[in-house]
């Protein structure tokens, strides 16, 4: 049977070497060899477990600018893997990899077999315990990597429940290489150019050492939504937001200008105003509060010149009462804010690894191997807008609030210039007042870098003691997190420049009055991983079908994280950031064996065990059975594994840590059961005078209007959290009819238990309107008398949600891995292969609450697991040339308004289902490339993904602003990749 997995090769080199020397006068040893997700060393390389293998030479020819993004391809690895292309709220600059839709925390990532140190962030999202950042890791370094697709915790601890991706680094090279490559779209738009370098030399069969050593450095560019306007249908996108009643995208659809609009400050904004024969809420931007706007706005962006009273998309009046829906009044500037919106931030990457190996004797070698990289993100954000809607001389003191680390609530004022303050409109008039701002902070630059620097050592012995098969090794690493979020506005700040003048709205500043409103908010942060761990084994006894092996070991492990913001940052100064801390240790000690059970000629049977203690919440045992059956020799192998494993709760989740964070519901729109009147259940409205948005829609159901935005939440550690543990079986075949066809098919289940959540809003809203007016210690609302409910006591508006992390039910999901390679006969023009590797999703179904339903997730945007998710591939090769076609399909997504669409009669939803958009599209591509190898010691490569620039996955009609993932290289359209590589010996 054709083996198609490449392998790690431990065995001795310097008895190979010895052996090859003497020229066949001694018969060749046969090389053992480790194989991931077995610690036994075996010359059978098939086990009972999956193992999907990408060489180097498949990264090389794949055409994608990173190894990271070639891996979002793998069918078995989902969408909810972090990509670094886009900052989050919380987390910047890191690139995860998830399998079968369990998070990075479900998913351990190795190198070599052993622990990388995580991110030293802390993410409040659920399915992020550990972040692994792998864009650490140096392209150039990497030999092959082995994904294992299934539970492994006996092997190797913690987090191994959906799988292991293991990164095999080169060593023992000799010779060097220049390599470099670029790519871009067919607009010249996101260029990522590489360039990279390695070196080896020394014999360890016939000088006894080796050392490798390889640099890489990369630059990304950065990519601006004005860059992909032509991407998808952007004209139909606006169409349907039209019908809507909302602008079409790249227009001045923010009321926020640098040239404030600005209004006065009421006792009240109840009523409604009568406006050129229309009905105006006095509530609204275009009300009779709306004084004008401050001087110098540019006519392309002022109402009643660039721009018309009745802005394109927004529906026209009609029964004389929405006025303040369809016209804005002359005089008002408007910003684009699309201008300034980033799609894939800009990225440099330098790293490098170093790898020494002495050979002691004929049976030892003793290793030394260092990595390092650094990995710099920078990302740019919208200027900060304060604020967009208007407030009372009563609430304007609450007009923006955001948590604090110590779970109380800080607020800033709305902007409100008094008499006399120079930037004051009114100043002169007959009747000056103070006036509050719609503003944007247009002239102070906004950003987000983040800096990973990360170093791996490891020292370590390898070969064999007598029987045994040995390696240990002591492993140190760390990796260090900076993140700065550029020239934030701080309050304490902001209201010192307001009372002192330093600070001119609508006028031109200079840098030191920049840096009397904003200062740099930093996260700095450590995490690091020492260990030290024996691994030994051999051949034990003889059984039918020869030889028992076994393997035993034991490691201890220690583990810390640190991350501190700074002190304006954790005193909550800055206006509406939240900010995350966390610090903690902790030990692990594990003494684990697997047995290798030759019961019969064509029989295995594996099983293995591992004891681990931990010193913040205790024990955990795991344990794995699996067979291979060769059924029909050469034809028919069977194979299934079952197993058990769990993960260990984060320092960040268990340990010393508080976390601020916004939180929302996009499944249906949770009311305030107190302060929402629900009597007609399709149009519920406030009880509150004016109105408050957040009444009837807490947690910011997109699809009703108004639309709050999400509810700031805090979320604590929890010291009594439990393990997550797993159960996880497979049950598979490989079918070789002949030595041109391989077929494997494997069928894979996962149950995970005790799953560690942040408390959901949405149950705490739903426990509390059970009883509204009994006092709920995990809401938190306005105290300010004057916003209660007539006669209702403590009945303001709801401001926070105060969470904790605990563990709740189950997730289980389930399917089917298949892989296809049919080698075609040798023709005159070539040889053939054709390949098709995919991943049906049977079933991803969850349950939170004893008392919640079970949700049916695959195929929806709750798991980010398609149903099928196949890639074909056609190789030829000829002389010269080693081409390929590819074809890559991810079914579509149901999404939160997927039902909603499919049965609307609304004249959005209507175009949306008779285009079919009311899924997440499907994603489709070819993909051609080509390598030449005519020139000596030269390759040369060219490769086109996406030939037909197709744009696909995206949130309705295809454009770069609907696009799902946000930040993923997918965005670009059709990109091109050339690649050169130099070797000599």
């Amino acid at each position: 049977m054709k083996h198609r997995h490449n392998l790690l090769t431990l065995a001795l080199i310097s008895c190979c070497a010895t052996a090859f020397a003497q020229e066949a006068a001694t018969p060749a040893k046969i090389e053992r060899v480790e194989v991931t997700g077995s610690l036994i060393k075996r010359v059978d390389k098939e086990t009972p477990s999956v193992v999907q293998s990408i060489s180097r030479e498949d990264i090389r020819k794949s055409g994608y600018a990173s190894i990271e993004e070639m891996l979002r391809t793998v069918s078995a690895v989902d969408s909810s893997s972090i990509g670094d292309g886009a900052s989050s709220g919380f987390v910047s600059g890191l690139s995860t990899v998830s399998l079968r839709g369990f998070g990075s925390q479900g998913t351990l990532t190795l190198v070599n077999g052993r622990r990388l140190a995580p991110a030293a962030a802390v993410d409040v999202n659920f399915g992020r315990g550990n972040l692994v950042s792998v864009n650490t890791i140096p392209k150039g370094a990497v030999e092959r990597i082995d994904i294992l697709k299934d539970g492994a915790s006996a092997m190797y601890g913690s987090d191994a429940m959906a799988g292991v991706v293991n990164y095999i680094l080169r060593k023992d090279y000799v010779g060097g290489e220049l390599g470099g490559s670029y790519t871009v779209n067919h607009d010249g738009v996101g260029g990522t150019k590489s360039a990279n370098a390695a070196f080896g030399f020394g014999n360890l069969g016939t000088q006894r050492f080796n050392i490798y050593g390889g640099l890489e450095v990369s630059k990304r560019d950065r990519v601006m939504a004005t860059e992909l306007r032509n991407q998808g249908n952007q004209a139909l996108a606006d169409q349907v937001l039209n019908l809507d009643g909302s602008l079409s995208r790249f227009a001045p659809s923010s009321v926020a200008s640098p040239y404030a609009n600005y209004y006065r400050v009421p006792a009240s904004l109840s009523g409604r105003t009568v406006i050129d024969g229309y009905s105006v809420a006095n509530n609204s931007a275009s009300g009779v509060n709306f004084l004008g706007s401050l001087a110098g706005c540019p006519d392309e962006m002022l109402v009643g010149k660039g721009l018309p009273q009745r802005l394109p998309g927004f529906l026209p009046a009609g029964t004389g009462t929405d006025y303040g829906t369809a016209n804005m009044p002359k005089g008002m500037c408007r910003y684009d804010l699309d201008s300034a919106t980033e799609i894939i931030s800009k990225q440099d990457r330098i790293g490098g690894s170093l790898r020494g190996s002495f050979a002691l004797s004929k049976d030892l070698t003793v290793y030394a191997d260092v990595m390092l990289s650094k990995t710099t993100t920078e990302s740019l954000s919208a200027p900060r807008a304060l604020t967009t809607s208007l407030f009372t001389q009563s609430t304007a003191k609450n007009a923006v609030q955001w948590p604090k680390l110590d779970g109380s609530l800080q607020s800033f004022p709305a902007l409100v210039l008094p008499v006399g303050h120079p930037d004051n409109p009114t100043n002169g008039l007959a009747k000056p007042e103070a006036v509050q701002l719609l503003y944007r902070f247009a002239d102070i630059q906004r950003s987000d870098t983040t800096e990973l620097q990360a170093s791996r050592f490891t020292l370590g012995v390898e070969g064999t003691l007598g029987d045994w098969d040995i390696d240990s090794a002591l492993l140190y690493s760390k990796q260090d997190m900076s993140r700065i979020r550029g020239n934030e506005l701080r309050a304490s700040l902001l209201s010192k420049a307001i009372a002192d003048k330093t600070y001119r709205f609508g006028k031109p500043n200079d840098a030191a009055a920049i840096a009397s409103v904003a200062s740099d908010a930093v996260i700095d942060g450590k995490a690091s991983i020492a260990s030290v761990d024996l691994r030994a084994s051999r051949l034990w006894f003889e059984m039918a079908g020869g030889k028992a092996g076994v393997a035993l070991g034991a490691e201890f492990r220690r583990e810390t994280l640190e991350s501190a913001p700074n002190e304006a940052y954790q005193n909550g100064d800055f206006i509406g950031l939240v900010a995350n801390g966390a610090s903690g240790s902790r030990n692990s000690t594990a003494l684990f064996g697997e047995l290798s059970l030759p019961v019969l000629k064509d029989l295995e049977v594996q099983a293995a065990l591992r004891a681990e203690r931990y010193s913040d919440f205790g024990n955990a045992n795991t344990g794995k059975l699996g067979f291979k059956w060769m059924a029909v020799p050469s034809v028919l192998l069977m194979r299934g594994t079952a197993a058990t494993g769990f993960r260990a709760p984060s320092i960040s989740q268990i340990g010393k840590s508080y976390a601020s964070s916004f939180t929302s519901f996009s499944s249906y729109a949770v009311v305030d059961a107190l302060r929402c009147d629900t009597s007609n259940p399709a149009k519920p409205v406030s009880k509150a005078d004016p109105a408050n948005n957040r009444d009837c829609n807490v947690l910011g159901f997109s699809s009703r209007t108004p639309n709050p935005g999400s509810l700031a939440s805090t979320i604590a550690a929890n010291p009594d959290l439990k393990p997550e543990t797993s159960r996880s079986a497979t049950l598979g075949l490989v079918f070789s009819p002949s030595k041109a066809v391989d077929l494997s098919l494997d069928a894979w289940y996962i149950e995970r238990q005790n799953e560690i959540r942040s408390q959901r809003a949405v149950d705490i809203m739903e426990d509390a309107n059970r009883n509204p007016t009994a006092p709920n210690a995990s809401l938190v609302r306005d105290p300010n008398p004057q916003t209660w409910l007539p006669g209702v006591p403590n009945s303001g508006p709801i401001l926070m949600a105060v969470r904790q992390y605990g563990n709740y039910n189950w997730t289980k999901t389930g399917g089917l891995d298949y892989d296809l390679t049919v080698r075609f006969p040798d023709t005159e023009l070539g040889r053939f292969k054709l390949k098709v590797d995919g991943t049906y999703t049977r079933r991803y179904d969850y349950k939170i609450l004893d008392s919640s339903d079970v949700v049916y997730a695959a195929g929806t945007t709750n798991s980010d697991m398609p149903k099928t998710k196949v890639k074909l591939t056609l190789n030829w090769e000829a002389a010269d040339w080693d081409s390929f076609a590819r074809i890559s399909h991810s079914d579509g997504l149901k999404r939160s308004t997927t039902d909603t669409c499919l049965s609307s009669t609304s004249a959005s939803n209507t175009l949306l289902r008779g285009n079919g958009y009311c899924y997440n599209t499907p994603q489709q591509s070819l993909d051609l490339g080509t390598t030449y190898r005519g020139f000596k010691n030269v390759t040369l490569s060219a490769t086109v993904l996406n030939v037909m620039g197709t744009y696909g996955f995206s949130s309705g009609v295809p454009s770069v602003f609907n696009y799902y993932d946000q930040g993923a290289t997918d965005q670009l359209g059709r990109r091109y990749t050339i690649s050169a590589n130099y070797s000599f010996d």
